[in-house]
């Protein structure tokens, strides 16, 4: 889980699969549940969204939007499932009748966080994390892990200059802010005596109390914090924390970068994680606090018991010239998953005819897991120019899943070796007994330095199907591409 929030009433998540395979497999979904937490419907986010590291999903406007780093936003359109682009959004964090809030983080170069004032457009700065900011008896009040802030007026703060100004850096390609200042026009309220450091592993965990968040109710400015042990709700009074109440066990709260886009001091949302593939949801509104956990386990790599060999070598015996839509739409109705890896170069995969080398190509991967043992990563190579296929690298290795069982999560395969042995030979059959109905096999003399291989040619096609072991078999692997463009001394 990435982030979350709760609209009209239901929940929606942002997932994220984790990386399986060697060149990679990383897809995001948007989950929605009902108010029980029961799961309703699971969409793919589009690729651009996928592949995009920073995610900020939010509410506003009684809209759900989600927004990349560069500010390019999409509307999640709840009745259709669509996720349309819009125009670019902007780092608002808090607003209310005087002043727009906006935070930005620069990585490595730092942060700053702008007061525009809404009646004579002046802005100020401060270099606060304000992320998480409430508004309390006409002071504004900044919440960090480890300290709490208190800025009674922001004309006190930095006034920005011409080129610090919040639009000027958003609009900048690259823009990061050039000036800080920590401590004008701010008040320290309380900091724990234990220093903080984000940079250091498990540096939170040595807090005496580390702040979460804070909201306000009954006119008074609440945190929800973590003890050593568990969860409570916390106030401030006089540089000293208040435990007010302590909940039976300790929420592991996570956060993605700026999910603090809440326009009410006294509602707040959060998520948890307690084990493996199990979240909740930390819910503040006023005086009322509800707590939700939810399970979710999806795998795209859904095992559909055949590779399609069989329909792949029947597709290119019927045609010698074959359009990236074409190979698009055959993967899809043969159910296979996009790796989302484009690639310009043949670099990466030394058995594509050198030729390409000198020519604009691009490379996709879709990826079959036809059982437990056996699964079938595929390699299609296009030139760019009329985006025909020119080549095609097959290679069956062994299932990769993940070992839910304890706390090993470390991805593995199944150690049957004298199962999976037999499961590579049936398919090492299976291959050539089809290409020697749809093809003709052809003398080949290799080296003995080179790998060993079986070629047959059929409809101006040439396959070279390579040996594999006795035991222990770890693979097979395979190449099409047009018998023009194979030369046997590579």
């Amino acid at each position: 889980m990435i982030s979350s929030l709760k609209f009209k009433n239901e929940y929606y998540s942002i997932f994220q699969e984790d990386q399986l395979y060697y060149m990679g497999h990383s897809q995001k979904y948007l989950v929605k549940y009902n108010i029980s937490g029961e799961i309703l419907g699971t969409v793919i986010l589009p690729e651009d969204l996928s592949r995009s590291y920073y995610l900020d999903f939010f509410m506003s406007d009684n809209q759900l939007y989600i927004q990349q780093n560069n500010n390019e936003r999409y509307i999640f359109d709840i009745n259709t499932n669509k996720f349309i682009k819009t125009t670019k959004g902007d780092d608002l964090v808090y607003t209310d009748n005087n002043y727009k809030v906006m935070y930005k983080s620069f990585g490595e170069w730092g942060q700053a966080t702008w007061f525009i004032n809404k009646k004579n457009k002046s802005e100020h700065f401060t270099s606060l994390n304000g992320q998480d900011i409430n508004f309390l008896f006409g002071k504004f009040h900044i919440t960090n892990v480890s300290s709490i802030w208190e800025i009674r007026n922001p004309k006190e703060l930095n006034k920005c200059n011409s080129d610090q100004y919040y639009n000027v850096i958003n609009n900048k390609k690259n823009g990061i802010f050039t000036s800080y200042d920590y401590v004008k026009g701010i008040k320290l309220i309380y900091r724990d005596t234990i220093e903080f450091d984000p940079y250091v592993r498990n540096s939170i965990d040595k807090l005496n109390y580390a702040f979460i968040t804070s909201f306000v109710t009954n006119n008074n400015l609440y945190q929800i914090t973590q003890l050593k042990d568990k969860t409570a709700i916390s106030k401030v009074s006089q540089n000293k924390v208040e435990i007010v109440k302590e909940f039976n066990e300790k929420y592991r709260f996570f956060s993605w970068h700026n999910q603090f886009r809440n326009k009410q001091n006294k509602y707040k949302f959060l998520k948890f994680q307690n084990g493996y593939n199990s979240f909740g949801f930390f819910e503040v509104n006023d005086n009322n606090i509800d707590i939700t956990k939810v399970n979710y386990t999806h795998d795209t790599i859904q095992y559909i018991k055949s590779d399609s060999i069989v329909q792949l070598l029947s597709f290119l015996s019927d045609k010698n010239a074959i359009s990236k839509k074409e190979i698009i739409n055959f993967e899809k109705k043969t159910k296979g998953t996009d790796l989302q890896k484009r690639r310009n170069s043949i670099n990466h995969n030394s058995y594509f005819p050198k030729k390409f080398n000198k020519i604009e190509v691009e490379t996709i991967n879709y990826l079959k897991s036809e059982n437990e043992y056996i699964t079938q990563n595929i390699d299609y190579l296009f030139v760019k120019k009329d985006e025909m296929l020119k080549a095609i690298f097959l290679d069956w290795d062994k299932t990769i899943f993940v070992h839910s069982v304890g706390k090993d999560f470390y991805p593995i395969r199944n150690e049957n070796y004298l199962e999976s042995d037999k499961r590579f030979r049936e398919k090492y059959s299976e291959i050539q007994e089809q290409l020697n109905k749809i093809g003709k096999q052809v003398k080949v003399t290799t080296p003995s330095d080179k790998i060993k291989y079986n070629a047959w040619i059929f409809n101006g096609w040439r396959i070279n199907l390579y040996g594999i072991s006795e035991k222990n078999i770890y693979g097979i692997r395979a190449l099409i591409c047009r018998q023009d463009d194979f030369n046997e001394n590579e």
